[in-house]
C-alpha cells in the first residue's frame, strides 16, 4: 500500500472533521490562528504518523519529483533533450526567466514541504507516552525530508531563506537568504541527526522510508557537491569518500544482478532496499479517487501515441535521448538497449524502429516494449505492456522514481578516491558498476592519471544514471555543463539527422549562458513578496 499522497488525504480528512466538529457559536468565540489546526495535532502516535506521512507527500507532487524536478529541471544537458518544437519547457532550452510558473511551483513545494517538517520537528518532542528511540527515529525521518528539501533548493538556487521554525504569520515571509554554507550546515546536522537515529532499512516493516544508510548516502552526495562548482570546497572529498565507506562496510546494500531488473522493479512498484537505497514511492489509485501518481515514463518514456480504447500505455515521450549517450556506450554494455529506445509507436498504431541519431527515446521507465514492428490495427504490430504495470492511463503513472541507488555510492566513492589520491584505488569501485553492466574490468592503461580517470567517471555516471535527474546538477558542479553542451552540438551537426531534427535538438546548447544558468532565478513572486530577498545578480541583466 502506498503511502504519501494516500496519507495526505487521510490528514485533509482528520482537519475537517476537527473543523466540522465545532459549533457555530464557537466558531464565531474561538480565536483566529491560521495554525490551531496544527497547534492541536501530534497528541499521540497514530498522529505523528499521519504527519510525517504528509511531509513525504511533498516530494510527490507534480511541482517536485512527480514531473518538474525529475524531467523539466533536467532537461537541457548532455544526455536528454526537450523536443517539442514550441518552448513549453523553457527550462531545458535556457529561455526561462524569473517568472516561470514551474520554477515557482517547485519552490513553493519544497517550502511547504520545509514548513511541514518544522512543525514536526517543534511540536513531536512534546508527543507524550512515546519512547525515546522511536520518538528520534520519527525525528529522524522529519530532519532526512528537510535535508532533501534544502538540498534540492541549494543546488538549484543557490543561497535561500533559511527557515528552521513554523511559519506562523506573513511577515516571517521577509527573510534574506542565507549563505550557502548556512545552508549546508544546516542539511549536514540533520543528515547526521539521521543517520544516528534512522533504522537500518533491514529492520524497517514498512519500504519507502528514510534508513540510516540512506543518510550517510545524501550526507556523501552533499559533501561531493561541496567539493565541487560553487564552493570548491576540495576537502570534502575525503568526508564524502568516509560516508561512502560506512554505507560499503555495511555490506547489506549491493549491486542488483540485473541492471534491467532495477528499473522493472521502480515500474511494476516492487522493492529492492538493497539496491534502491530511496526512492519516491507513486501509485495508479485513481479508481479509488486517490491521486498518488506521477508522469514517471510518460514524459520520460518511449513515445506511444496510439490510444484507441484508453488502455494502452499512451506516453507524450517529451525527452529525447542524446546521440552523446548513445554512442558513449561500449559493445557488450546491457544498459544501452534498455535506457536507450529506437523505436516508437505512433497516432495511426505504426511500431517503428528508428534509425535517426538524434531520435532516440528514453527506455528507463518505459510500460511498453515492441513484440514485432508494423501497424497495430491490421496485426502486423504487436507489442506487450510490461508485466505488472498498473493499468495504464493516458497522462499518469504508479513508477516510483529513484533519488539513491548503491550504484551511485560505489561511483561516488571512486570519484573521491581519485580526487584524493589518483585512480589506482578507484578502479575497484568503477568495475562493480561496470561488472554489473556486462562489462570486464576497465583497462587501467586508457585512464591511468587523474584527469583521464575523472572523465571516465563523469561519462559512467551518465551511462549509469541517465534520465534519473542527476546529470544537470553533475555537470554544474564539474563545472562543465556549457563545454558538455558544446560538445553535443557538434556531435548532432555530425550526425544522420535531418535538418529540422538538428535544429531542434541544438537549441540548448546555443541558448546556454555560462553567466546565469548554472544558477535559477528566484521566483519573481518571491522576490516581490520577500521583502528581504533580492534576486542573484546574474539575473539581473
Amino acid at each position: 500500500m502506498k503511502r504519501n499522497i494516500t496519507s495526505l488525504f487521510k490528514i485533509a480528512v482528520v482537519a475537517a472533521v476537527v473543523a466540522g466538529s465545532t459549533s457555530c457559536e464557537s466558531f464565531l468565540t474561538v480565536e483566529p490562528k491560521s495554525s490551531w489546526v496544527t497547534e492541536a495535532f501530534y497528541k499521540n502516535q497514530d498522529e505523528v504518523i499521519l504527519g510525517l506521512n504528509g511531509i513525504y507527500s511533498y516530494l510527490g507532487q507534480d511541482a517536485t519529483y512527480g514531473q518538474v524536478m525529475s524531467a523539466m529541471f533536467d532537461a537541457g544537458t548532455d544526455e536528454a533533450l526537450y523536443n517539442r518544437n514550441n518552448n513549453t519547457w523553457p527550462l531545458g532550452l535556457y529561455t526561462h526567466t524569473p517568472a516561470d510558473v514551474n520554477i515557482a511551483s517547485a519552490w513553493l513545494t519544497l517550502y511547504k514541504g520545509i514548513d511541514a517538517a518544522n512543525n514536526f520537528i517543534e511540536r513531536v518532542p512534546e508527543t507524550p507516552d512515546m519512547d525515546e528511540a522511536k520518538r528520534n527515529a520519527y525525528l529522524g525521518e522529519a530532519r532526512f525530508l528537510r535535508a532533501l528539501f534544502y538540498f534540492d533548493l541549494a543546488r538549484w538556487w543557490g543561497p535561500v531563506p533559511l527557515r528552521t521554525s513554523p511559519t506562523t504569520n506573513i511577515d516571517a515571509n521577509n527573510l534574506a537568504a542565507a549563505s550557502l554554507e548556512e545552508v549546508y550546515e544546516l542539511i549536514i546536522s540533520d543528515l547526521t541527526f539521521a543517520a544516528q537515529n534512522l533504522p537500518h532499512a533491514k529492520n524497517q516493516n514498512e519500504s519507502g522510508h528514510a534508513n540510516k544508510m540512506a543518510a550517510h548516502g545524501m550526507l556523501a552526495r552533499v559533501y561531493l557537491t561541496m567539493a565541487g562548482y560553487p564552493l570548491q570546497k576540495t576537502e570534502m572529498y575525503a568526508k564524502a569518500a568516509e560516508q561512502c565507506d560506512i554505507v560499503i562496510a555495511d555490506g547489506w546494500h549491493r549491486l542488483n544482478p540485473s541492471y534491467k531488473q532495477v528499473f522493472l522493479n521502480y515500474i511494476t512498484n516492487k522493492y529492492d532496499r538493497n539496491e534502491s537505497m530511496f526512492e519516491i514511492e507513486f501509485a495508479m489509485m485513481r479508481d479509488q479517487g486517490i491521486r498518488e501518481d506521477g508522469r514517471i515514463g510518460q514524459i520520460n518514456g518511449v513515445q506511444f501515441y496510439y490510444y484507441p480504447t484508453q488502455t494502452e500505455p499512451f506516453a507524450y515521450a517529451m525527452l529525447q535521448a542524446s546521440v552523446k549517450l548513445k554512442k558513449s556506450y561500449e559493445a557488450g554494455d546491457q544498459r544501452a538497449s534498455w535506457n536507450v529506445a529506437d523505436f516508437i509507436c505512433n497516432a495511426q498504431g505504426n511500431i517503428t524502429q528508428i534509425k535517426n541519431d538524434v531520435l532516440y527515446w528514453p527506455g528507463k521507465f518505459r510500460r511498453w516494449e515492441p513484440i514485432t514492428f508494423g501497424k497495430i490495427p491490421d496485426g502486423t504490430g504487436t507489442y506487450k505492456v510490461l508485466e505488472g504495470v498498473s493499468v495504464p492511463d493516458k497522462n499518469f503513472t504508479g513508477i516510483n522514481y529513484p533519488v539513491l541507488r548503491y550504484a551511485d555510492i560505489l561511483l561516488m566513492k571512486a570519484e573521491c578516491e581519485n580526487e584524493i589520491n589518483g585512480p589506482a584505488n578507484a578502479y575497484a569501485f568503477l568495475n562493480q558498476v561496470r561488472n554489473r553492466a556486462g562489462l570486464t574490468d576497465i583497462n587501467p592503461a586508457a585512464v591511468n592519471s587523474k584527469e583521464l580517470f575523472r572523465k571516465e567517471i563523469q561519462d559512467e555516471r551518465m551511462r549509469e544514471f541517465c534520465f534519473e535527474g542527476l546529470r544537470k546538477q553533475d555537470l554544474i558542479r564539474w563545472n562543465i555543463l556549457g563545454e558538455a553542451l558544446t560538445g553535443l552540438n557538434q556531435m548532432i551537426e555530425a550526425s544522420n539527422g535531418t535538418a529540422v531534427n538538428k535544429t531542434l535538438f541544438k537549441r540548448a546548447g546555443e541558448n546556454y549562458n555560462p553567466a546565469k544558468h548554472n544558477i535559477m532565478p528566484y521566483p519573481l513572486q518571491e522576490t516581490v513578496m520577500n521583502q528581504k530577498l533580492s534576486q542573484h545578480t546574474e539575473w539581473l541583466q
